[in-house]
Protein backbone atom coordinates (compact mmCIF):
# COMPACT_ATOMS: atom_id res chain seq x y z
CA UNK A 1 0.00 0.00 0.00
CA UNK A 2 1.08 3.41 -1.02
CA UNK A 3 1.31 5.45 1.96
CA UNK A 4 2.00 9.73 0.83
CA UNK A 5 3.25 11.51 3.88
CA UNK A 6 1.51 14.85 4.24
CA UNK A 7 3.68 17.95 2.35
CA UNK A 8 4.97 20.63 5.27
CA UNK A 9 3.93 24.10 3.47
CA UNK A 10 6.54 27.02 4.64
CA UNK A 11 4.93 30.37 4.22
CA UNK A 12 8.37 32.59 4.95
CA UNK A 13 7.27 36.57 5.39
CA UNK A 14 9.68 38.63 4.73
CA UNK A 15 10.70 42.26 6.72
CA UNK A 16 12.16 45.02 5.96
CA UNK A 17 15.57 45.10 5.55
CA UNK A 18 17.65 48.19 6.94
CA UNK A 19 18.32 49.82 3.51
CA UNK A 20 15.04 49.41 2.70
CA UNK A 21 13.89 51.17 6.08
CA UNK A 22 16.32 53.99 5.28
CA UNK A 23 15.07 54.94 2.09
CA UNK A 24 11.73 54.86 3.40
CA UNK A 25 12.73 57.12 5.78
CA UNK A 26 14.50 59.29 3.22
CA UNK A 27 11.29 59.37 0.97
CA UNK A 28 9.22 60.61 4.04
CA UNK A 29 11.53 63.03 4.85
CA UNK A 30 11.36 64.54 1.83
CA UNK A 31 7.86 64.96 1.24
CA UNK A 32 7.47 66.16 5.27
CA UNK A 33 10.11 69.10 4.03
CA UNK A 34 8.38 69.76 0.83
CA UNK A 35 4.78 70.34 2.76
CA UNK A 36 6.72 71.65 5.66
CA UNK A 37 8.24 74.25 3.21
CA UNK A 38 4.48 75.29 1.75
CA UNK A 39 2.96 75.53 4.38
CA UNK A 40 5.85 78.31 5.49
CA UNK A 41 5.49 79.99 2.45
CA UNK A 42 1.59 80.15 2.59
CA UNK A 43 1.91 81.52 5.96
CA UNK A 44 4.80 84.31 5.14
CA UNK A 45 2.46 85.42 1.71
CA UNK A 46 -0.47 85.76 4.23
CA UNK A 47 1.16 87.68 6.83
CA UNK A 48 2.46 89.81 4.05
CA UNK A 49 -1.18 90.56 2.56
CA UNK A 50 -2.54 91.03 5.78
CA UNK A 51 0.42 93.38 6.69
CA UNK A 52 -0.19 95.44 3.73
CA UNK A 53 -4.13 95.59 4.08
CA UNK A 54 -3.48 97.34 7.12
CA UNK A 55 -0.87 99.90 5.86
CA UNK A 56 -3.64 100.69 3.95
CA UNK A 57 -6.17 101.06 6.59
CA UNK A 58 -3.43 103.59 8.43
CA UNK A 59 -3.05 105.61 5.45
CA UNK A 60 -6.64 105.99 5.49
CA UNK A 61 -6.95 106.35 9.24
CA UNK A 62 -4.40 109.38 8.56
CA UNK A 63 -6.39 110.86 5.98
CA UNK A 64 -9.67 110.78 8.21
CA UNK A 65 -7.53 112.27 10.86
CA UNK A 66 -6.50 115.27 8.73
CA UNK A 67 -10.04 115.67 7.37
CA UNK A 68 -11.78 116.07 11.14
CA UNK A 69 -9.16 117.39 12.96
CA UNK A 70 -6.77 119.73 10.39
CA UNK A 71 -3.38 118.25 11.17
CA UNK A 72 -1.49 115.35 11.45
CA UNK A 73 -1.44 113.50 14.56
CA UNK A 74 2.29 112.63 16.00
CA UNK A 75 3.91 109.39 16.49
CA UNK A 76 3.34 107.19 19.31
CA UNK A 77 6.63 105.97 21.34
CA UNK A 78 6.97 103.01 23.72
CA UNK A 79 5.53 105.24 26.65
CA UNK A 80 2.20 106.97 25.36
CA UNK A 81 0.72 103.51 25.16
CA UNK A 82 -0.90 103.38 21.49
CA UNK A 83 -1.44 107.41 21.36
CA UNK A 84 0.27 110.49 20.02
CA UNK A 85 3.38 111.76 21.60
CA UNK A 86 3.45 115.46 21.70
CA UNK A 87 4.98 118.19 23.79
CA UNK A 88 2.76 121.12 23.22
CA UNK A 89 1.10 121.94 20.11
CA UNK A 90 3.44 120.41 17.48
CA UNK A 91 5.56 117.21 17.43
CA UNK A 92 9.18 117.16 18.34
CA UNK A 93 9.51 113.73 16.95
CA UNK A 94 9.66 113.35 13.97
CA UNK A 95 10.42 109.48 13.91
CA UNK A 96 8.14 106.72 16.29
CA UNK A 97 5.11 104.24 16.04
CA UNK A 98 1.48 104.12 14.44
CA UNK A 99 -0.55 106.37 17.35
CA UNK A 100 -3.49 103.73 16.79
CA UNK A 101 -5.57 104.33 19.92
CA UNK A 102 -5.55 108.54 18.69
CA UNK A 103 -6.50 107.07 15.10
CA UNK A 104 -9.20 104.54 16.57
CA UNK A 105 -7.61 101.66 14.63
CA UNK A 106 -8.28 98.20 15.97
CA UNK A 107 -5.74 95.38 15.86
CA UNK A 108 -3.35 93.36 17.78
CA UNK A 109 -0.96 95.32 20.29
CA UNK A 110 1.94 94.86 21.81
CA UNK A 111 3.09 95.11 25.65
CA UNK A 112 3.42 99.01 25.30
CA UNK A 113 0.28 99.51 23.50
CA UNK A 114 1.92 99.64 20.03
CA UNK A 115 -0.04 98.13 16.89
CA UNK A 116 1.88 94.78 15.73
CA UNK A 117 1.96 93.28 12.69
CA UNK A 118 1.58 88.83 11.99
CA UNK A 119 5.67 89.23 13.07
CA UNK A 120 4.40 91.11 16.19
CA UNK A 121 6.75 93.90 15.07
CA UNK A 122 5.17 97.74 15.65
CA UNK A 123 4.04 99.29 12.94
CA UNK A 124 6.67 102.33 12.42
CA UNK A 125 5.17 106.01 11.62
CA UNK A 126 7.01 108.77 10.59
CA UNK A 127 5.67 112.30 10.19
CA UNK A 128 7.38 115.50 8.29
CA UNK A 129 8.26 118.01 10.88
CA UNK A 130 8.68 120.98 7.64
CA UNK A 131 7.59 124.32 7.29
CA UNK A 132 7.35 125.44 11.05
CA UNK A 133 5.81 121.74 11.98
CA UNK A 134 2.88 123.08 10.51
CA UNK A 135 1.72 119.54 9.52
CA UNK A 136 0.94 118.35 12.90
CA UNK A 137 0.52 121.78 14.64
CA UNK A 138 -2.67 121.00 17.19
CA UNK A 139 -4.22 124.50 15.81
CA UNK A 140 -4.34 123.29 12.58
CA UNK A 141 -2.24 123.61 9.41
CA UNK A 142 -4.68 126.67 8.18
CA UNK A 143 -3.74 128.41 11.34
CA UNK A 144 -0.41 127.37 11.56
CA UNK A 145 -0.04 128.31 7.99
CA UNK A 146 -1.60 131.77 8.32
CA UNK A 147 0.51 131.87 11.67
CA UNK A 148 4.00 131.83 9.91
CA UNK A 149 2.92 133.68 6.49
CA UNK A 150 3.20 130.24 4.26
CA UNK A 151 0.97 129.64 1.39
CA UNK A 152 -0.54 126.00 0.19
CA UNK A 153 1.82 126.31 -3.14
CA UNK A 154 5.03 126.94 -0.43
CA UNK A 155 4.26 123.63 1.81
CA UNK A 156 7.79 122.19 1.51
CA UNK A 157 6.69 118.21 3.32
CA UNK A 158 10.56 116.92 2.80
CA UNK A 159 10.01 112.62 3.39
CA UNK A 160 11.13 110.39 0.70
CA UNK A 161 11.45 107.08 -0.72
CA UNK A 162 14.11 105.59 -2.94
CA UNK A 163 15.02 102.15 -4.40
CA UNK A 164 17.83 101.92 -2.29
CA UNK A 165 19.78 103.43 1.01
CA UNK A 166 21.83 105.44 -1.08
CA UNK A 167 18.83 107.37 -2.69
CA UNK A 168 20.28 107.31 -6.35
CA UNK A 169 16.57 107.37 -7.55
CA UNK A 170 13.58 109.05 -5.01
CA UNK A 171 10.10 107.05 -6.07
CA UNK A 172 8.56 109.47 -4.51
CA UNK A 173 9.47 112.85 -2.66
CA UNK A 174 7.99 115.68 -0.55
CA UNK A 175 5.98 113.35 1.18
CA UNK A 176 3.99 114.44 4.68
CA UNK A 177 4.21 111.27 6.70
CA UNK A 178 5.81 107.17 6.03
CA UNK A 179 4.29 104.19 7.48
CA UNK A 180 6.25 100.94 7.06
CA UNK A 181 6.17 97.01 8.30
CA UNK A 182 9.27 95.90 9.11
CA UNK A 183 8.46 92.24 8.15
CA UNK A 184 9.40 89.02 9.80
CA UNK A 185 13.27 89.79 10.39
CA UNK A 186 12.40 93.12 12.51
CA UNK A 187 14.13 92.01 15.70
CA UNK A 188 16.80 91.52 13.57
CA UNK A 189 17.20 95.31 11.88
CA UNK A 190 20.74 96.23 13.04
CA UNK A 191 22.64 93.49 11.64
CA UNK A 192 20.52 93.17 8.43
CA UNK A 193 20.89 94.80 4.74
CA UNK A 194 21.37 98.73 4.39
CA UNK A 195 18.21 98.76 2.84
CA UNK A 196 16.47 97.80 5.78
CA UNK A 197 18.46 99.89 7.90
CA UNK A 198 17.91 102.95 6.12
CA UNK A 199 14.08 102.54 7.11
CA UNK A 200 14.68 101.46 10.84
CA UNK A 201 17.81 101.18 11.92
CA UNK A 202 19.64 104.35 12.60
CA UNK A 203 19.30 104.96 16.27
CA UNK A 204 16.93 103.49 19.17
CA UNK A 205 14.15 104.22 21.20
CA UNK A 206 13.62 102.22 23.97
CA UNK A 207 14.96 99.36 22.82
CA UNK A 208 12.73 99.70 19.33
CA UNK A 209 14.81 100.62 16.39
CA UNK A 210 14.25 103.72 14.46
CA UNK A 211 15.39 105.34 11.33
CA UNK A 212 16.94 108.96 11.80
CA UNK A 213 16.77 110.51 8.59
CA UNK A 214 14.17 111.66 5.89
CA UNK A 215 15.11 108.83 3.47
CA UNK A 216 13.20 105.85 3.34
CA UNK A 217 13.69 102.59 1.03
CA UNK A 218 11.18 100.36 -1.10
CA UNK A 219 12.41 97.43 -3.09
CA UNK A 220 11.42 94.43 -4.85
CA UNK A 221 10.84 91.11 -1.94
CA UNK A 222 13.46 89.04 -1.27
CA UNK A 223 13.83 86.56 1.74
CA UNK A 224 16.17 87.43 4.53
CA UNK A 225 17.43 90.17 3.02
CA UNK A 226 14.64 93.02 2.02
CA UNK A 227 10.86 92.01 3.61
CA UNK A 228 10.51 95.35 4.40
CA UNK A 229 6.37 96.90 3.23
CA UNK A 230 6.09 100.89 3.28
CA UNK A 231 3.36 102.95 2.04
CA UNK A 232 2.96 106.97 2.34
CA UNK A 233 0.89 109.55 2.26
CA UNK A 234 0.03 111.86 -0.80
CA UNK A 235 0.79 114.95 -0.27
CA UNK A 236 -2.06 115.85 -3.12
CA UNK A 237 -4.44 113.58 -1.59
CA UNK A 238 -4.36 114.85 1.55
CA UNK A 239 -4.04 118.64 0.47
CA UNK A 240 -7.57 117.93 -2.34
CA UNK A 241 -8.83 115.96 1.15
CA UNK A 242 -8.56 118.57 3.30
CA UNK A 243 -9.90 121.69 1.33
CA UNK A 244 -12.86 119.37 0.62
CA UNK A 245 -13.50 118.70 4.58
CA UNK A 246 -12.84 123.20 5.00
CA UNK A 247 -9.42 122.40 6.68
CA UNK A 248 -7.70 124.00 4.56
CA UNK A 249 -8.23 126.88 2.17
Amino acid sequence: MLITRPVKIQSTISGFSILEMAIVMVIVATLLGGLLVSISSTQEINNRIDAENTLEEIIEALYGFAQVNGYLPCPATPTSNGAEARTGLACTRIHGFVPSATLGLSGSVNADGLLVDSWLGAYRYSVTNANGRAFTDQVGMRTSLTALGISMGNLTPDLQVCTAAACGTAIASGLPAVVLSLGSNWIDVATSGADERENSGETTLNGYDLPNDLDFVSAPYIEDTFDDQITWISPSILFTKMITAGQLP
